[in-house]
């Protein structure tokens, strides 16, 4: 038998079994854990890992995350004395000052040790509200004294949980900056947070900026801020901006910062909600403005005083002037040297946003084509952030008028709270009307005990403004001397002149007698068709945030007569082209009608020239006026509409019978296809509305316009009723005619 079977082998046939038999054993746990038993190979190997794993741990990289340098327990909870769980207590005192680093006293920040926070675990953990939450953080006494006031006033309007969290070296505890800045926890109704880490006031750079990104991780996992508002990045510390904007841009959300020394006149901000203020810088504004023929006064003028504005804290609008063939040299020479935005001493290599563009001579200019070159102006990438104000040449603008239509438009546009009223909003105004539409009359502005909802006392206590009791109010009534039109509404328009004139070219469309003033723009009268199809309004403002002047002001190109002093580079309209237009025109040549120059408030923060202390109504609450300047209420906003769009479609968009009357489906709001009725196009009914009392059925219309307007298919699903009512095609429906006669007598 060989050695190795008979020295393991216990086989009792062979006759005697083996007590003393002890087998070999190869190496055990017991033997791993004796390392001088270990081979020299192995043993080199075990140390240089851990030498590699020490090294490592030491100069962890700052990309490789937040709380992978060992501070896993940097949020242990703690009690309000600073103890946590595992009752450990933040040091005092200077940490121990690293051999490498010299003891000169040169350098007060040399710690790079992990990072704990001890301070903050015990007030995110008492949140109990994580909805409409603004954060406003800082990371110097200084920036606390600056941004307190703020966060208080937001605290006290009462619209978003607001919390204030303290980020940087200082040492002081949170209730001594209260006492120092001459606040309490008990009239400041803000959260307050120390999210600073032990050992801050040594921190070297790199420490703080990760202790601020690791801070504001804690903060967003806990309460998710829908805002983050900081003091001006030039009064901060340079590792806290870093921090801050990396980390909001990797979270995804708004980060604004206040400019320095401007902190009273962005108070304005503390009346909005979370839901707009964390659309901060979506909503973006172009600035349109058409050169008068041969005149440069009002042109220079008006420039100027954009030039002037506050735009700190803001993004500069872009600025696009419409030039006619025939330009003043003092325009030309004024343009050339235009510098748009304005450069400062600091801030040479910003891009110029200046665009200029000068019309090609014609033979005469027709309304139809001034309101071409108008509308093709502009065009908005995103219709629901990018807007257009028109300006005339006429208009001297205020210095916060920037500050008031962001105001507006982060209220009522990105609001969380928004209203039906939001989506029929056209635009908004920054002048008063002097004179109704059709130029005749005084137009005088309703006042507050005209608003709605019996609201208008609670307002009146509260009225604060140049005239007394005025208010903010919406006028079916589009403007051309400083108006903001909003983005889709302006695709809107674009869609509707385009079938309104293909209507005009095809002869389906009458001329009807026109409302608006010649003395006004000739897409005014479009535009004020399109909204009462609608029943858009503008907003219109308590107090003007514009002057518009009389001495330099002109009769629209396409509204010159013969009779008329040259003031164009054609020659002025005679009887023949005058019959030509797609309106009935005067017989006698347009008046201007002087608007009434008022002075903008002398300079002070925009909350101080609003009514009711720079608080904005809701607007089904403002007095709500027709196109006509009647005060009107909801209910008669609806019928109007009805009433109107039956007449539109009959005389301007071509439709005959049931095509005129009865109600469509609007897919898309900036599509007006449902006011036309072209041949080939499908048209869509709105088949859940009641007639005459009886409901009609549900199912699906298939429609097509035929050549001359009429429905050309099948009617599905609708009671016998209701279909025996109906005129039969080419015939007009008896509402429809008597509609049609008074509105266009």
């Amino acid at each position: 038998m060989p050695t190795h079977v008979r020295l393991y082998s216990k086989d009792e046939e062979l006759g005697k079994r083996d007590d003393d038999f002890k087998p070999r054993r190869g190496p055990t746990t017991t033997n791993l854990a004796k390392p001088w038993r270990w081979r020299k190979r192995r043993l080199l190997s075990v140390i240089a890992l851990l030498a590699m794993g020490y090294v490592f741990f030491q100069n962890i990289p700052v990309g490789l995350g937040l709380v992978e340098r060992g501070i896993a327990s940097s949020m242990a909870p703690s009690d309000s004395t600073g103890k946590s769980a595992g009752n450990r207590v933040e040091p005092t005192g200077a940490p121990t000052r690293p051999r490498a680093v010299l003891d000169d006293g040169e350098s007060s920040h040399y710690y790079d040790g992990p990072i704990k926070f001890y301070r903050l675990a015990s007030t995110l953990h008492a949140i109990t509200h994580t909805f409409g939450l603004r954060l406003q953080n800082l990371s110097s006494l200084q920036s606390a004294a600056n941004l307190m006031p703020m966060a208080c006033e937001m605290a006290k309007w009462d619209r978003n949980y607001v919390h204030m969290a303290f980020l940087g070296r200082d040492a002081l505890s949170v209730d001594d900056i209260l006492d120092v800045n001459g606040f309490s926890r008990g009239d400041c109704a803000v959260n307050f947070h120390d999210a600073r880490s032990d050992y801050s006031k040594y921190s070297i750079e790199r420490r703080a900026e990760v202790s601020v990104s690791g801070a504001m991780k804690h903060i967003n996992d806990f309460m998710h801020p829908q805002a983050i508002i900081m003091d001006d990045s030039e009064l901060e510390d340079a590792f806290f901006v870093r921090a801050m904007r990396y980390k909001t841009g990797e979270m995804g959300r708004a980060l604004i910062e206040i400019p320095a020394g401007r902190y009273e006149d962005f108070l304005w901000m503390t009346r909005l909600d979370s839901g707009s203020l964390s659309n901060w810088f979506k909503p973006t504004i172009e600035i349109l403005i058409h050169a008068p023929l041969r005149s440069s006064g009002g042109l220079i003028r008006l420039v100027r005083s954009l030039e002037d504005a506050e735009y700190a804290g803001f993004a500069v609008p872009r600025m696009i002037v419409e030039l006619p063939a025939d330009i003043d040299h003092f325009a030309k020479t004024f343009l050339k040297r235009l510098q748009w935005p304005r450069k400062t001493r600091h801030d040479t290599r910003t891009l110029s946003t200046l665009t200029l563009r000068r019309r090609v001579p014609s033979a005469h200019l027709s309304s139809e084509q001034a309101s071409i070159r108008f509308v093709e102006s502009f065009y908005p990438s995103v219709s629901e952030d990018n807007h257009v104000l028109v300006l005339s040449a006429q208009a001297e603008i205020s210095p916060l008028y920037l500050h008031y239509l962001h105001y507006v438009i982060l209220e009522y546009k990105y609001s969380s709270y928004t209203s039906t009223e939001a989506d029929r909003l056209l635009g908004v105004s920054l002048d008063i009307p002097t004179a109704f539409l059709n130029g005749s009359g005084r137009f005088a502005p309703p006042s507050i005990r005209d608003m709605r909802e019996n609201s208008s006392q609670s307002y009146l206590d509260e009225a604060k403004g140049d005239q007394p009791g005025s208010t903010p109010f919406l006028y079916q009534a589009p403007s051309a001397t400083a108006s903001l039109f909003f983005g889709d509404k302006w695709i809107a328009l674009h869609d509707f002149l385009t079938n309104r004139l293909a209507s005009s070219h095809r002869g389906a469309a009458e001329r009807t007698k026109k409302f608006v003033s010649e003395a006004e723009p000739a897409w005014l009268e479009y535009l004020l068709e399109l909204t009462r199809a609608r029943g858009w309004t503008m907003l219109y403002p308590a107090t003007p945030f514009v002057t518009i002047h009389n001495e330099l002001s002109q009769i629209p190109e396409e509204y010159l007569r013969e009779s008329d002093p040259v003031q164009a580079s054609e020659e002025p309209k005679d009887a023949e082209r005058l019959a030509e237009e797609a309106f009935l025109l005067a017989d006698e040549s347009p008046v201007i009608v002087e608007h009434v120059e008022r002075e903008t408030p002398e300079a002070q923060p925009l909350q101080d020239m609003l009514p009711f202390k720079g608080d904005l109504p809701e607007l089904p609450q403002l007095p709500s006026l027709s196109y006509t300047g009647d005060i009107v209420n909801a209910t008669t906003q609806e019928d109007l509409i009805q009433d109107y769009v039956p007449v539109f479609r009959r005389t301007i968009g071509g439709c005959r019978g049931v095509d005129a009357t009865r109600k469509r489906i609007i897919s898309d709001p900036t599509r007006t296809d449902d006011l036309f009725c072209f041949p080939g196009v499908d048209i869509e009914f709105d088949m859940s509305i009641k007639e005459d009392g009886v409901e009609v059925a549900h199912d699906a219309l298939a429609a097509t316009a035929g050549p001359e307007g009429a429905v050309e298919g099948v009617r599905h699903g609708t009671s016998k009723s209701v279909a025996d009512g109906v005129p039969k095609n080419g015939e007009e429906a008896p509402v429809g005619v008597e509609a049609g006669k008074a509105e266009h007598e």
